[in-house]
């Protein structure tokens, strides 16, 4: 729906476009953290506690300043929405412990405390159930938290090196960055856990819910598809994945699409589609090591890739379904930003954006309803690069 053309068929995320709306000027940073910071928090980066985002293990935790509510707090507390979030974190967290921090090793070392839970995770900015592993299938520990907590047991941590491991369902890989672990990690497993966790949440909101009317918000951050390119070996169906396209990569983009499919069968199932908003996106443009044995370009005709402020960097896919509500089958041709989605949803679900939150984010409720509704649209969006050290200043685009 954005190159008219696809060396991977993606029938769902096809399905997902024809019942709702794409965005065809939709844009992140052109980075991961940062870009989450920007959909949960409604505000470019630098209003966050690092301009560039926090990537890993910091010692004060995540990039949220005090007094910045993310979207799943307000949801939670002005909406009475239940929250989960699944999946990549990359928001930054901190470690309990006693003393400095032990990078070499974070699970073992005596000095961290995992009897308490992380400092400033999912739990700590509206999340009622979380799990997540920080910094995605990209960077230790090679562990999930639940909640906060560690469910790897600290006596039986394994200590990853970079390669290749035969795991149950597939080639696990360990990209780059050594590190602590769970001895069973598999990388190759990473969304298939996500989806299975994102359903026993819906289906536990169900059968605790007070009344039929309560509603949950679920923030699904994929492993799809960041490098390492570990493809299960089948799906959860059966269906193989790995090594089915001409590279492992075009695998994952496969398998992203199946789990677009399990997660909106699971609300079809329930009989919830019709009253839940889906919002599908990405974190940053093209990734820079695109195959050249393929025709395959993940920015597809836009100039550069990720980490650049062409839009090959930040420009992204964009598609929102609301039965019933949103015209189905249609364009949005007007540019917005992943920090503006959070105003759109208090928009939509009638609540106010509380005082020194998502003061970059500009609603376009009004706008998913009609194309001609454009008043009150944004008619700039800035992004932007860092230069080295000793180089003079930031690299700054508007676009409009």
């Amino acid at each position: 729906m954005y190159w008219d053309s696809s060396l991977v068929s993606m029938p769902n995320i096809d399905k997902l476009a024809s019942n709702g709306l794409t965005f065809k000027d939709a844009h992140s940073s052109p980075a991961c953290a940062p870009s989450r910071y920007m959909l949960l928090s409604g505000n470019y980066a630098h209003r966050g506690k690092r301009a560039k985002g926090i990537y890993r293990f910091e010692g004060n935790g995540n990039q949220f300043y005090e007094g910045q509510k993310s979207i799943a707090e307000v949801l939670r507390d002005e909406a009475g929405y239940n929250t989960a979030m699944f999946g990549k974190w990359h928001l930054g967290v901190g470690i309990p412990r006693v003393g400095k921090m032990n990078q070499t090793h974070i699970l073992s070392h005596p000095g961290h405390d995992w009897s308490l839970p992380l400092i400033q995770g999912p739990q700590d900015i509206g999340f009622n159930s979380s799990l997540i592993t920080p910094g995605g299938i990209q960077s230790y520990p090679y562990s999930f938290f639940r909640d906060g907590y560690l469910t790897t047991d600290i006596s039986d941590v394994k200590f990853w090196e970079p390669g290749t491991y035969a795991m149950p369902y597939g080639d696990s890989i360990i990209y780059r960055v050594a590190g602590e672990g769970d001895k069973n990690w598999d990388s190759t497993a990473y969304n298939m856990i996500l989806v299975n966790e994102t359903t026993k949440f819906i289906d536990d909101h169900l059968d605790n819910r007070l009344n039929a009317d309560d509603p949950f918000f679920t923030y699904v951050a994929l492993g799809s598809v960041h490098a390492p390119h570990s493809p299960p070996n089948h799906y959860m169906n059966g269906e193989p994945v790995a090594d089915v396209h001409q590279t492992r990569h075009l695998d994952m983009l496969n398998e992203m699409d199946m789990v677009v499919g399990s997660l909106i069968s699971a609300l079809e199932d329930r009989n919830l589609a019709e009253d839940t908003i889906i919002i599908f996106t990405s974190d940053n443009g093209g990734l820079s090591d695109s195959d050249n044995s393929t025709t395959h370009r993940s920015s597809g005709k836009l100039r550069a890739h990720k980490g650049t402020v062409y839009e090959g960097g930040h420009r992204v896919p964009l598609i929102m379904q609301y039965p019933g509500q949103f015209p189905a089958g249609e364009e949005r041709n007007h540019h917005v930003g992943l920090n503006d989605i959070y105003a759109t949803i208090c928009d939509l679900v009638g609540i106010d954006i509380p005082h020194l939150s998502a003061q970059d984010s500009v609603s376009f409720a009004n706008y998913t309803y009609s194309e001609n509704i454009t008043d009150g649209l944004r008619q700039e969006l800035a992004t932007w690069n860092y230069l080295p050290l000793g180089m003079h200043g930031n690299l700054h685009v508007s676009l409009s």
